[in-house]
């Protein structure tokens, strides 16, 4: 996790987004965190949409990533949102 960027974040409306970007991988990734139903989305982007997808997250939910503890759907409830911090060293 320490090659993770934030490249951008914003917080409006009770939604919480973030565009991150893994160093490692290469990879672009949208999170999304709705305050209000406690629901979240982690949307894979190409350099390409990332702007539309990172101003629209949950109209792309759809396409949300699989969950890390293998069960697949494109929202999932957690505790609030905190975007990775971007660790250089």
């Amino acid at each position: 996790m320490g090659n993770l960027v934030d490249l951008a974040t914003r917080r409006a409306g009770g939604i919480e987004v973030a565009l991150i970007w893994d160093r490692d991988e290469r990879t672009l990734v949208v999170f999304a965190h709705d305050v209000l139903t406690n629901e979240e989305v982690a949307i894979p982007v190409s350099e390409d949409e990332a702007t539309e997808v990172y101003l629209h997250p949950f109209a792309y939910a759809h396409r949300a990533a699989p969950l890390r503890s293998g069960k697949t759907g494109a929202r999932r409830r957690r505790a609030p949102f905190s975007a990775p911090s971007d660790r250089t060293g």
